[in-house]
Order: C-alpha cells, then sequence, then structure tokens
C-alpha cells in the first residue's frame, strides 16, 4: 500500500469518450473527463460554470423560428426572426419597434421550409432562398423599414443549349411583349416565368469590313452585335463597337446600335404546347423574328426547373447550387455583379459547373466559403471548389474541384472557426474540419468529435462559432442540450461538454457581434413550458469572461437561465419575472445568494434584504463534472486491478470561486456507481453569504472507502460561480 497525490493541471479535453477512460496514454485522457455537464473547459486548462442565459422575449406568437444574423455595421448587428410568412427583427436583445408595435415584414417562406434557409449578405442586403420558390432580395431602408422582392436575374443562368433541329422558336418582334411559336410541342403551364436565351441559326447578315461602300440601312455585324448604318456612303475605317445608341465611328459615317446575336425573354402566358406570350428583356436579333431557330436555351430557375438552395459569396461572385433538376451543379455569377448570371468564357464572365456522381445523385447541401476555396457539402461526399491552375483566380476555365472528405454532410451551414468550415457528417454523429494538410498539400477531414464521439449518439445539429471573447463552437444537440467545444489547434487543444438548459430545448440558434465590438453574442431560441403552457423563449447567451478574466464584480455573473437583470438604481427587495410563474428560481445578488423561490402568480418575489444587482432565473440542478478514475502510484507498476480510496484533504485550485460542492465516487465491478456525501468546496465561514470571490487551493475532506475506482464529482451551488484549475487528489492504493 502507498499513499500518493497525482496533480491533474488541466481538464481542457471536456468531456471524453468512454472508450478512452482507460487510456491513461493518450494525451486527452490526461486532461479528459469522465463527465462534463453545465460547464465548460477552458483553453487555459480548467473548468468553469457555463454562461446562463438572458430572457429577451418570445417569439411571433410562441411559433418555432429561424434567426439569421445580419451585421450592418461594426455597432450595429441584428437577428432577423423568421416565422411562417413573417420576419421581425431583433437589435441586442430588443424587439425593433414600428408605431409601438414589432415591425414586421411578409414574406414568402412558409413555416414548414424554414429549417430549409440559405442565406448571404451584401452590405444592406441579404439574399435567402428555402429552395421552394424564387432567391429573394431582402434589403434594409431603416430599422423598421424593409423590403423583399424576388432578386432579378434576368440574365441567366441557363441550361445546356438545345441540340435538337426539330426543336425550334420562333419570335414575332424584336422588343416589347411578343409571342413564341415553338415546334415539336415544346412549351407546358410550368414555363411561366422561366428565361429563354435565343440565338440565331443562320445569319445573312455580312460582317463589317473597313472602308467598303455602302448606303444607309446597310446592316453589319462586328463583335456579337448587329449594326445599321445611319450616315455615310462608307463602312469606315473604325468598326462600331458601342452597346446602345447611335456613334460617329470616322468621318461621316455613323452606326446605330440594334442588338447582340443573343436575345433573352421571360415567359409571360401560356396558350398551348406551341405558343406563349413573352416579354422581351434584351432585344432579339432580326434573324430570330424573320426565321425559327433551334439555338435556344431554358433559363436553370424555375418553376419548372426548381429553385436553387443553398447560396454563398466568395471572390467577389454570388453562388448558387442545387435545383431539383440539378442536384449537383453549381453557378458562379459574373465577378463583382451578383445578379449577372450572363454565360460567358472569359476570366470574370460567369459560369456553371455540374459535379459528376459515380453512383448517386446526392444533392449538395451547403456551400461555404475559406481558405484555398469554396467548400462544396453534398449528401455524400464534401468538395473544394478551387482554380486549376495555381496562381490563378477561378473563372470559367480553371473551375474545378476535388474530393476533400467522402463522409458526406448534414443539411446544416458549416461553422467556420479558424478559416476552414466545421460541418456535421452525415447521419449528424460526426463533427469535421476541413483544414489544409501541408504534408499532403491537400484539404483532408479533420474528425474534432473523436475524443467525444459518444455525443454524436445524440445527434449534433445546427451550430455557430463565437469567437470573442473566447473561442468555442455551440451545438444543438438532438436532445435539445447544447455542445460547446473548445477548439484551439495552435495550442492543441479540443475538449467537449454539454450544456442542459434548465429543462428548456434549444430549438435554434445565432450568434451576432456585441455593441461593443468586443463579444460575440449567442443567441438561443429554447422551447420551455411554463405554468403548463409551451412558449419559445429568446434567450442571449451570458458573458461569464468579465467576471473570470476581467474586473467585473461577482455579483454581475450570471449562471442561471431565463434570467432577469435588475439594477434599480436605489436598494430594492421586490422583483417581478412575470415569464417564469410557477418556476423555483434563485436570485443572485451584490448581498448575496437567495432563493430557491417560487413564483407565483404576477410574477413578484421578494427578498430578505434589499439589494442594488439581481439576476433571477432558473438553476439547472443536473450540471455536474466528474473525474476520470483517479490513479494511485505503486513501486511495482501498474495499479490497474487494485483497489484504491480517497484519503481526507484533496487539493482543489480554484480561481474566482464564490461556492461549490465535492463528492467522492466508488464503482465495483458490477455494481452501480456510490456517490458520498457532498462536501463545500469552501469552507462556509469563509464564504458564508457568497459575496466573495476565492482563488487559491481548497482543502476538502471528500475521502472514500477501496472500490476498483474512484473519482470526484464537483456541483455549482445555485448561481454562484465556480472555476478548477487543478487537483491534487489524495489517494491510496490498496496493494496486492
Amino acid at each position: 500500500m502507498s499513499a500518493t497525490r497525482p496533480r491533474q493541471n488541466a481538464f481542457s479535453s471536456g468531456e471524453i469518450d468512454p472508450l478512452l477512460h482507460s487510456r491513461e496514454d493518450f494525451q486527452r485522457h490526461q486532461t479528459g473527463t469522465r463527465t462534463m455537464s453545465g460547464f465548460i473547459p477552458l483553453r487555459q486548462g480548467g473548468f468553469t460554470r457555463a454562461p446562463g442565459s438572458i430572457y429577451r422575449g418570445t417569439t411571433k406568437d410562441n411559433k418555432k423560428c429561424r434567426r439569421v444574423p445580419f451585421q450592418f455595421a461594426d455597432n450595429d448587428a441584428l437577428s432577423l426572426e423568421f416565422t411562417g410568412l413573417v420576419m421581425r427583427v431583433w437589435r441586442y436583445g430588443e424587439l425593433v419597434l414600428s408605431g409601438g408595435s414589432p415591425y414586421e415584414l411578409a414574406t414568402p417562406f412558409k413555416q414548414n421550409d424554414l429549417n430549409k434557409l440559405s442565406w448571404v449578405q451584401d452590405k444592406d442586403v441579404i439574399y435567402m432562398t428555402d429552395g421552394e420558390g424564387p432567391v429573394q432580395k431582402i434589403t434594409r431602408l431603416a430599422l423598421d423599414n424593409w423590403t423583399i422582392a424576388d432578386a432579378a436575374f434576368d440574365t441567366g443562368p441557363f441550361k445546356v443549349q438545345n441540340l435538337d433541329e426539330a426543336l425550334t422558336i420562333q419570335a414575332s418582334a424584336a422588343t416589347g411583349t411578343i409571342t413564341l411559336t415553338a415546334t415539336g410541342g415544346i412549351f407546358s403551364a410550368d414555363w411561366v416565368g422561366s428565361l429563354i436565351r435565343l440565338a440565331p441559326t443562320d445569319i445573312d447578315i455580312p460582317k463589317w469590313v473597313g472602308n467598303q461602300t455602302a448606303s444607309v440601312g446597310d446592316k453589319v455585324i462586328f463583335d456579337s452585335r448587329i449594326y445599321e448604318l445611319t450616315a455615310g456612303t462608307n463602312t469606315g475605317l473604325e468598326p462600331p463597337t458601342h452597346e446602345a445608341g447611335t456613334v460617329l465611328t470616322t468621318g461621316t459615317t455613323k452606326y446605330k446600335f440594334i442588338s447582340d446575336l443573343v436575345g433573352l425573354v421571360r415567359v409571360t402566358a401560356y396558350t398551348d404546347s406551341n405558343h406563349v406570350t413573352a416579354e422581351v428583356l434584351k432585344t432579339i436579333p432580326a434573324p430570330i423574328v424573320a426565321a425559327a431557330t433551334y439555338r435556344w436555351s431554358e433559363g436553370a430557375w424555375s418553376v419548372r426547373q426548381g429553385w436553387p438552395a443553398a447560396l454563398e459569396m466568395y471572390i467577389q461572385r454570388f453562388w448558387a447550387a442545387a435545383t431539383e433538376s440539378e442536384p449537383r451543379t453549381v453557378w458562379a455569377s459574373t465577378l463583382g455583379a451578383f445578379e449577372d448570371f450572363t454565360p460567358g468564357a472569359e476570366a470574370d464572365e460567369s459560369f456553371a459547373y455540374t459535379i459528376s456522381a459515380t453512383q448517386t445523385q446526392n444533392k449538395i447541401q451547403w456551400l461555404a466559403r475559406g481558405r484555398k476555396g469554396i467548400y462544396i457539402g453534398a449528401l455524400g461526399e464534401v468538395y473544394l471548389g478551387k482554380s486549376d491552375t495555381p496562381g490563378s483566380a477561378i473563372s470559367p476555365t480553371t473551375f474545378d474541384t476535388e474530393l476533400v472528405s467522402p463522409d458526406g454532410s448534414t443539411k446544416e451551414r458549416p461553422i467556420g472557426g479558424h478559416g476552414y468550415p466545421i460541418h456535421v457528417a452525415r447521419g449528424g454523429f460526426i463533427v469535421q474540419e476541413l483544414r489544409y494538410s501541408f504534408e499532403e498539400d491537400g484539404v483532408r477531414p479533420i474528425e474534432l468529435s473523436l475524443p467525444s464521439q459518444h455525443l454524436g449518439g445524440r445527434g449534433f445539429g445546427r451550430g455557430v462559432w463565437q469567437s470573442k471573447p473566447q473561442r468555442y463552437g455551440w451545438y444543438i444537440l438532438g436532445d435539445g442540450s447544447l455542445a460547446v467545444v473548445g477548439y484551439d489547434p495552435d495550442q492543441d487543444v479540443l475538449g467537449w461538454a454539454v450544456i442542459p438548459v434548465a429543462g428548456g430545448v434549444v430549438e435554434d440558434i445565432d450568434v451576432t457581434p456585441g455593441l461593443d465590438g468586443g463579444t460575440d453574442i449567442v443567441n438561443l431560441v429554447v422551447r420551455r413550458t411554463i405554468d403548463g403552457v409551451t412558449v419559445r423563449y429568446v434567450e442571449e447567451q451570458a458573458l461569464i469572461y468579465g467576471v473570470l478574466i476581467g474586473t467585473e464584480p461577482i455579483h454581475k455573473a450570471i449562471h442561471v437561465f431565463a434570467a432577469s437583470v435588475f439594477e434599480p438604481g436605489a436598494p430594492e427587495d421586490t422583483f417581478t419575472v412575470a415569464h417564469l410563474v410557477g418556476q423555483d428560481v434563485y436570485a443572485w445578488t451584490d448581498k448575496g445568494q437567495h432563493g430557491p423561490f417560487t413564483v407565483p402568480v404576477g410574477g413578484s418575489i421578494q427578498l430578505p434584504v434589499e439589494v442594488n444587482h439581481a439576476v433571477i432565473g432558473l438553476f439547472d440542478d443536473t450540471h455536474m463534472v466528474e473525474t476520470l478514475g483517479l490513479q494511485a502510484a505503486a513501486k511495482d507498476g501498474a495499479t490497474q486491478g487494485r483497489q484504491r480510496r480517497l484519503l481526507d484533504k484533496q487539493g482543489i485550485d480554484v480561481y474566482k470561486t464564490a461556492a461549490g460542492r465535492v463528492a467522492a465516487v466508488e464503482r465495483m465491478f458490477g455494481s452501480e456507481p456510490r456517490e458520498l456525501g457532498q462536501h463545500d468546496l469552501l469552507r462556509r465561514q469563509i464564504a458564508a453569504d457568497l459575496t466573495t470571490a476565492w482563488s487559491g487551493t481548497a482543502r476538502v475532506d471528500a475521502n472514500s472507502g477501496f472500490a476498483d475506482e474512484v473519482s470526484l464529482r464537483f456541483y455549482p451551488v445555485g448561481a454562484a460561480p465556480m472555476t478548477v484549475t487543478a487537483l491534487t487528489p489524495n489517494i491510496d492504493e490498496g496493494g496486492p
């Protein structure tokens, strides 16, 4: 038998997978825990209580919603709340009002399609699609003045040109509202709204040749444009190059621009399979009015072909992907012109690219910009879209894709922690980062969830990345709790934890910059049952870092949920939390902690003392951290298979901690774990009123009997801050 004090200096690997519990040789075992629930791992090594949340209001009519971040300026960040057919605007925790009521904008997005929303922002405009209708352009004119309309994609994109010479179209006129007459029964009622691109089959107009005799009214072609001579008797020494109006080219020679060699129309009405009415968007070349052409192309986005389901902005192009008819096609706009999809081959022109499929037509789920290119997530694989020519920009002739992950992806948008997309692989069980490897000179998937793969059993859902003041990724789990991952590849930090939210179910999450620009605010939509009624609360995740690493007093800490924060200006003892009627709440104040109280009808609770600051909210009593089995050393080698026990005087390093509890846990093979009595982490005479935060080494007599395995559990006390930075157990092994 021998007593030892093996020190654990870090818990930054968070809650690790049960299959790693016996891997003492594994690095993350040495910095991991058996359970981390309601606490978060710190990059510095310790663990601290997870942030609580501040109640900000409810969704419209308590409906399920989708929140979309919108940053207009450094100090002007919004969240757009979408419920069925309605958008509302939140700004720093408050609804934007118009005439005393929440501002609302009617939208075409139905309640059941909100989870399909994909969007991308350009300054004061956000483009949005659900894949069920035209891409919408939402424009901010003022906080309480927004417009929404179909994005004006009047120049494309288009499907591959028709090659069947038996299927022709002829236009009745070059401009205005015209009739298109077809052969071969081309049209159907679902053509209404579709674009058609028309090019002549035969052209009897000569090309321009300089210094040739000509007459007014003669037509010539130069650089794929048709011009008419309006003055002069000679073609001139310089060709016409203008794209509108009449221009003097040489001497007395003048040319009028007539049209390009391509015309564009949008179908407005259906007559029969060979006749439709159309609006001319770009003048129809005269040869198509004179004779039918088989060189026509149908618009790629329409009721007939479907609408793009994924959007992104990258290298000054608007990107879209995945219609019903072309589920694996990506379209890129003209460089710098986000609504221009005129097809071409020049470096700055629009193009389309279809990813080949070897087995099934796995639909593209999302697009995400990142280092090295644009990432394309499909159900069965993930690709990187980039230039195939080193040092050359993406263009119609250089764009290519390479497979970077064969695992596929869910529909949820990736989050970006360090310039590389972090996405949930198909099935929802695995979180991957698509990171560039210098050794392989390529992008490869890194399985970030592997050390804590058991969490994937709950299913990873929607996620966001919080960059400031600390770097964390937040994911909604399938059971409605949150998963948090601390990830810093430069410091080799990777740790997961689970955050239950006091009985609530998290349904949506977004992140927006804080008003000061130095923080990222995580916003939650939480479904709760309050006084027997189902509600959906908008809750702003609190920031704990001002208390933890700043200079704020500990009474500013918020570790309860759906909380209200009161700063009355003068001491008071009565506060109203009407949104928590029937619930048990704690009050965390500048005069210590009070509660629990059951909130009565009307919502008013009275504290036993007057306070200047109070945080009142829900406490989650499931929060807890348990260490892995504590190791005991022996002179004759490993001690696996031997019993061990915890002696008195465990050394526990804490930082800015007001209260907490510790209990020893015994495990015997074939039996359920047995928790022994809980002990105060800090002596009550030191922290009797919970108004002071303490840092240093606490000595706790959390002992146990002999068992196959022993560990320590840490519990929070109400809303009191608690951070543990290291552990020195006093452990004795039982010998052979």
